[in-house]
């Protein structure tokens, strides 16, 4: 299926003396699309969470979240139109910390991510803008400890497949997507950076690898009934 996951850009020609030769007119390229309309579901094998803030003016430390779920209602005709709700599992916590500390724990205590009161963050899409052949502007709410903000994400379309490359009867899309937050406005103020003390940023970048997958409809039931793994 080809669609046009933005709209050509406009073209204009002068009105004056006609030149000698007729300009190229140029449109964004049609973009190939193989994933149908439909409801998603996130592969949480082939999807990751992180996410990273300066750390006492150094370098920008990364951690990731190992439990991810969501839905993706893709509209393969109007992809705008399209709506995902994802939840993260704030325990699922994972730093590269090697030290004595239990850090992964420190982090999801109350002064952070408080993920005994406040297990799961969620972010619910409100908008999709279109702003190129492959990208958009995302906009939702995101909830973590409690507290509700909307955040802007930018998002990339990857690719899509149907079936899979593998031979299983999936259809299958992948987004690559990038933002930002203050985490002060979600009440995590520890070590906010104060006059002479670097502390860590206010500022977190959230980064997100998505692959989506739906059965195909109808799809022949193949002879061999065990389904195999997709690496």
């Amino acid at each position: 299926m080809r669609l046009m996951f933005a709209a050509a850009a406009a073209l204009t020609l002068a009105a004056c003396n006609p030149p000698a030769e007729t300009p190229a007119t140029t449109e964004t390229p049609a973009l190939e699309v193989n994933a149908p309309t439909g409801e998603y579901t996130l592969d949480p094998n082939h999807s990751t969470v992180t996410v990273r803030a300066q750390h006492f003016g150094l370098a920008h430390y990364t951690l990731r979240f190992n439990k991810v779920a969501g839905t993706l209602n893709f509209n393969a005709e109007t992809p705008t139109q399209s709506t995902i709700q994802a939840t993260v599992d704030v325990t699922s916590l994972d730093t590269p910390y090697t030290g004595d500390r239990d850090f992964d724990s420190e982090l999801q205590n109350s002064s952070w991510l408080d993920a005994a009161t406040s297990p799961t963050a969620t972010f619910t899409s409100t908008s999709v803008e279109s702003t190129g052949a492959n990208t958009a502007r995302v906009t939702g709410d995101l909830t973590l400890r409690g507290q509700t903000h909307p955040i802007t994400l930018d998002v990339t379309y990857d690719g899509s497949h149907s079936p899979h490359p593998l031979g299983m009867q999936v259809s299958s899309i992948g987004f690559s997507a990038r933002g930002t937050f203050q985490r002060s406005q979600f009440g995590i103020n520890e070590l906010i950076p104060r006059a002479g003390n670097d502390g860590v940023s206010d500022q977190v970048e959230l980064v997100i690898e998505a692959e989506f997958m739906r059965p195909i409809e109808n799809a022949p039931v193949p002879g061999n009934t065990t389904a195999e793994p997709v690496n």
